[in-house]
């Protein structure tokens, strides 16, 4: 007569093992207090004084991104930037920045949304004044060059102070297009600062 216990024991270890890991799992998903386990919504990663420069192809800095604090989500592959600072670097017309409270940046990094007592400055160069906007929300196209917000704008310079319900900028093309009910005040006696 042949004994099976050999056959048995490799089953009965395997069958073992595999309860081992039912539990296991089961365990992971719901902690001991009974909740389900943490939301998809919590941040894969989280990073403390976040500082990001781009280049073109030939290395000349694009753009600065940088950040108190960086929340990347995998579930929606967005990233939240608390008190964010974007810069567009450009030595031919001069620099273009925009700080505000937090921000969210697209899955593709093509939309930066900028949202909180939002401040954009393009700094004083050679013909042209320093100017500045405030808004609620500014949304940031940085591979395009386009500054948007959707709601109401303030622009200030050396020589106008504008308001309107909305904007678009085109940072290439240098033009400022303003929407909705437009107040604009044009200041004839102050020139540019070089």
């Amino acid at each position: 007569m042949i004994s099976r216990g050999p056959l048995w024991l490799p089953l009965a270890i395997l069958l073992v093992l595999a309860a081992l890991s039912f539990w296991f799992e089961r365990l992971v998903e719901v902690p001991g207090n009974g909740n389900a386990a943490p939301a998809q919504t919590d941040p894969e990663g989280i990073m403390e004084n976040f500082n990001a420069l781009r280049t073109d192809v030939t290395g000349k800095p694009q753009y600065r991104l940088s950040a108190k604090r960086l929340r990347h989500y995998s579930n929606s592959k967005f990233t939240e930037l608390e008190a964010p600072h974007f810069t567009q670097l450009d030595a031919q017309s001069g620099d273009v920045s925009a700080v505000a409270r937090q921000a969210t940046v697209s899955p593709d990094g093509q939309e930066v949304d900028l949202r909180g007592d939002v401040l954009v400055e393009r700094a004083a160069h050679a013909g042209q004044s320093l100017m500045t906007l405030r808004s609620a929300r500014l949304l940031v196209y940085p591979d395009h060059d386009r500054l948007r917000s959707p709601g109401p704008v303030e622009i200030h310079d050396a020589t106008l102070d504008a308001r309107a319900a909305a904007m678009d900028y085109d940072a290439k093309l240098r033009i400022v297009k303003l929407t909705g009910r437009v107040h604009a005040r044009y200041l004839s006696g102050k020139r540019p600062t070089p």
